[in-house]
């Protein structure tokens, strides 16, 4: 159990913990204490930069007795071993997306942490923004019928990037972009599932085809080997009999389709892009043929990366369950490998995990807080 303010320390000192570390500063649950990464000299520029009070070789952050989760913002191919070493120093991690790349090593978390009697938190918690639980309050108030299909759709073509200098960190999309476990179904699919299952709960089968379009691409000045698929589609059959057209690709330039909707027997809603919390949503009803516009009735509108270790903190005190869970980020991992699975072997897979809906924030919850 967490005091009344939980001490959290970060392992991975690239891009995404500057927002990471901006926002702890806050939310009132928890305080960074200390930032990690194997280049001792990034945990330190970033603990300069705000106000961190220590900077530590992962090794030491893990045998820090104050720390009690651990943000772990590490590359995908990193995230099972770094989650593994937290749950084994007696610390609840918190992992970036995905929550691993194969289903096992995810599955292996959950049993530990069980065994340990440790929490595992699974971003994306962009599902938390304003936009989003104004969605879940639509559908669950039956503003579009019952559910019955949705799509879910990311059509891009990652620019080239400079080549990087000499002693220059190497980026996620310089060179992991290109594996399996690096391609947009596994970076950024996540947010379109946290996001659907946050509408529609888990999903019970999957039929994919998945391509590699291209043998090499340019990264970084460099031409590298393509190992991976990088256009990615799916049939999402929910539980609940709601269907969902599922497409990731980084080979298309982008027309402007929406990102993701929702259609119902009784309507139909537009929704935003799933890497945002907030941003104007679109509802079609039955007896319109125009779609209206629908502004957020919920806080957490702006970028408001780190909500789900605030909600992880409050849930670690009250006992309650937290929303952005490891059963979650497990059930995403098993349906991203089961698309890649039904392509490969020309069949339906059915999933053999499952998770809750999580529960939808309570009607006016301030920025930067959360509920008990």
């Amino acid at each position: 159990m967490v005091g009344l303010v939980a001490k959290v320390g970060l392992i991975g000192c690239g891009q995404i913990s500057g927002k990471y570390l901006e926002n702890a500063k806050r939310f009132e649950g928890f305080d960074v204490v200390a930032v990690a990464d194997a280049r001792l000299e990034a945990a330190q520029a970033r603990a300069a930069e705000y106000g961190v009070p220590r900077a530590l070789s992962v090794d030491d952050l893990l045998a820090d007795p104050e720390v009690e989760i651990v943000i772990n913002l590490t590359p995908h191919r990193a995230h099972y071993d770094v989650a593994r070493r937290v749950l084994e120093a007696g610390k609840h991690p918190y992992s970036e997306k995905p929550l691993t790349i194969y289903r096992d090593d995810a599955r292996w978390l959950l049993a530990m942490a069980g065994e340990k009697g440790l929490r595992v938190g699974a971003a994306p918690d962009t599902f938390f923004g304003g936009a989003w639980q104004t969605a879940r309050k639509l559908i669950d108030s039956g503003a579009i019928g019952e559910p019955v299909g949705a799509l879910a759709n990311l059509h891009a073509r990652p620019p080239s990037r400079p080549a990087p200098k000499d002693g220059e960190y190497v980026s996620f999309y310089m060179t992991d972009f290109l594996e399996y476990g690096g391609s947009w179904a596994f970076d950024r699919g996540p947010y379109y599932l946290h996001a659907l299952i946050n509408l529609l709960g888990p999903v019970a089968r999957v039929t994919g085809s998945a391509r590699k379009t291209w043998e090499q691409r340019e990264r970084g000045g460099r031409v590298l080997p393509v190992n991976a698929p990088t256009h990615v589609s799916g049939i999402l059959d929910f539980a609940n009999g709601a269907v969902c057209q599922f497409l990731m690709t980084a080979d298309v330039y982008a027309t402007g389709l929406p990102h993701v909707e929702v259609y119902g027997t009784e309507g139909s809603l537009r929704c935003i892009d799933p890497n945002n919390f907030g941003g104007t949503l679109f509802l079609r009803k039955a007896d319109s043929a125009d779609l209206h516009p629908v502004e957020p009735e919920f806080g957490y509108t702006g970028n408001s990366r780190g909500v789900g270790v605030a909600d992880l903190a409050a849930a670690l005190r009250s006992g309650r369950p937290h929303r952005a869970n490891g059963e979650m980020g497990c059930h995403v991992v098993d349906i991203v490998n089961a698309i890649h699975e039904s392509s490969a072997e020309d069949c339906h897979v059915r999933l053999e995990t499952t998770c809750e809906r999580p529960a939808p924030l309570p009607p006016g919850l301030a920025d930067w807080t959360i509920d008990p």
